[in-house]
């Protein structure tokens, strides 16, 4: 390792300065100190650019490297002058900060929030449910603060933040990016588990730990929420508070998300069509014969097997034990379909010139419901479908 002897020494005055909110700004760069905050960052693939330590070894650290990183060593008096502290830190990393703020379907807020614990608290309670993106209504809102990375575990490396300088320029900053804002305060509106959210992505407003969030918010947010307490308890410190209301939200967002996918799935989508279809069969079909679609359908199939058993009807065309009489029996009565033996079933002859005679019913419905496709179109679609099919049966 090469040796730092001097506190004017360039690598030594860089991650000094680091230790300041301006420093961090200028430099673009945070100095990460002691061991297990240097492993956190390596975890949320901060990059780092040289290590300090006075220690004579720090294999175990330099192991969790991918690539080789720059090492220096120096002394505990020059240690303690980079970290400004009176006790020993021995080793300290200097890294890029490359974690950008990204418009988010939830996003924390927080309005003059000012204790560092209580920052990184709330930032390592975001990033357990999914939420990596702050916004702070302060101008010198940093997270890269010795005392907010401990507080966060680490997770601030993980986390996107951004100031707006005021709450009136984060206010206009959150409507022209379509969030529906909600404000917890003691004098919220709505109990926070009764609230109504809609499908727009979410900006939850944190207050000051003192004076709570601003009249900017409570006036201008969508909602304002509270929290039911004993009235024995006269408030919750602000990162519990945040603990419980981004649990209450965020589930009620993933509630809203699954019932609009629901609506939206694959399987949905092809079961709604499948059923359309049989539908628009069914009544084409009716204006000429006793058949459903599922029924000729079955007839042709069976003409392509020969025979079925009743275990293969009722798995391949999803015929439940009580429906099964109700739709053989008008086959059988009308001499389409026979019973050959021990509940196999095979078409008749008469069957089959029914079932030819029906085609030309299945020809124009299809050909109505495929009316504004080309047959380019129609190709594309069918090979699609024999995909997902095949998809499907490689999932076995």
């Amino acid at each position: 390792m090469e040796i730092l002897s001097s506190l004017k020494n360039e690598f030594i005055q860089e991650a000094k300065n680091l230790k300041s909110l301006k420093g961090r700004k200028i430099n673009q760069k945070v100095l990460i100190e002691g061991q297990e905050s240097i492993l956190w960052g390596l975890k949320f693939g901060v990059f780092i650019e040289y290590i300090i330590t006075s220690l004579d070894d720090i294999t175990e650290i330099i192991n969790k490297f991918e690539k080789q990183v720059k090492t220096f060593k120096t002394t505990e008096g020059l240690m303690k002058k980079i970290t400004d502290t009176r006790y020993l830190i021995p080793v300290v990393a200097v890294a890029y900060t490359e974690k950008k703020f990204q418009t988010d379907d939830f996003i924390i807020i927080l309005d003059d929030v000012k204790d560092y614990g209580n920052i990184g608290t709330i930032i390592r309670t975001a990033n357990a449910f999914g939420i990596k993106n702050i916004l702070s209504t302060r101008k010198d809102f940093d997270i890269y603060y010795k005392k907010t990375i401990e507080a966060s575990r680490g997770t601030v490396f993980n986390t996107g933040f951004n100031c707006c300088d005021s709450p009136k320029n984060t206010l206009n900053y959150l409507r022209k990016n379509n969030y529906q804002i909600i404000t917890t305060t003691p004098y919220g509106r709505e109990l926070q588990s009764l609230i109504n959210i809609s499908q727009k992505p979410i900006a939850l407003v944190i207050g000051n730990e003192t004076n709570g969030a601003s009249d900017t918010f409570i006036k201008n947010s969508d909602a304002t929420i509270q929290i039911p307490m004993n009235p024995n308890v006269e408030s919750l410190n602000v990162g519990v508070a945040t603990g419980i209301s981004v649990y209450e939200l965020k589930l009620k967002q993933v509630i809203k998300m699954i019932d609009n996918r629901i609506k939206s799935t694959l399987g949905r989508e092809l079961n709604v069509a499948s059923m359309l279809i049989r539908e628009a069969l069914d009544r084409e079909l009716k204006k000429i014969s006793f058949l459903s679609s599922c029924q000729l359908v079955f007839m042709m199939v069976l003409k392509c097997d020969e025979k079925m058993t009743k275990d293969d009807i009722q798995k391949q065309f999803g015929i439940l034990e009580h429906e099964f009489a109700h739709f053989l029996t008008p086959l059988i009565k009308h001499g389409l379909v026979e019973n050959i033996s021990n509940d196999n079933y095979c078409i008749t002859l008469k069957g089959i010139e029914i079932m030819s005679k029906l085609w030309n019913v299945v020809e124009n419905t299809e050909s109505k419901i495929l009316n504004c496709f080309s047959d380019e179109e129609k190709n594309v679609l069918f090979s699609m479908l024999n995909r997902i099919k095949k998809n499907c049966i490689n999932l076995k």
